[in-house]
């Protein structure tokens, strides 16, 4: 190849490197490689710190968008917003499952007994800065319960007949708060 015909994306001569899309912030929580294009993180400026939350339920990773209420406004990016906006990353992500014992009677969409197994999960939390890949906050912890769940809701290929207990906002608000709204 000549001067000038590297077809390597993001490369020096294409100036700063941002995500093209939200998937592409897994490097983050995984590697700690950041974009040198997303904003900078100031942890002086006492103004909220816009972050994208990434979740890895322990297959892969993917954008999650809490519900509203769970956080207030302007925490976290939507799925309608540009991940290059963020100045923060938060990682979670499922590291082991470990049986309850407790199996819940349910029914199928169509009304036919379904027997669920329940997990009780570890995870690990990370506060990263998108820009630099540099954690800020690691945290690891557990979300247990012996209740049958209401309900749940299943992606193709996974085990309709487990429950996994997963970590709820209520459960790390806390703990993003110094980092996303000083």
């Amino acid at each position: 190849m000549g001067a000038g015909t590297s077809q390597s994306k993001g490369s020096a001569a294409d100036g700063p490197e941002v995500p093209d899309s939200v998937l592409d912030l897994e490097r983050v929580c995984t590697d700690g490689l950041g974009f040198s294009g997303m904003p900078a993180y100031d942890s002086t400026k006492k103004t909220v710190h816009p972050a994208m939350l990434m979740n890895n339920p322990g297959d892969n990773w993917s954008q999650f968008e809490p519900p509203a209420g769970d956080f207030p406004k302007g925490w976290f990016l939507g799925y309608s917003d540009k991940p290059a906006a963020a100045e923060l990353v938060v990682c979670l992500e499922r590291t082991k499952a470990t049986p309850t014992g407790k199996v819940c009677d349910m029914e199928t969409d169509d009304d036919k007994p379904l027997k669920i197994r329940t997990y009780n999960t570890s995870y690990q939390l990370k506060v990263v800065e998108a820009r630099t890949g540099e954690a800020l906050h690691e945290y690891n912890g557990e979300a247990k319960s012996d209740e049958c769940p209401v309900y749940i809701l299943t992606s193709e290929g996974e085990d309709k007949d487990k429950y996994y207990n997963e970590v709820r906002p209520k459960d790390y608000r806390k703990r993003v708060q110094p980092f996303i709204a000083p």
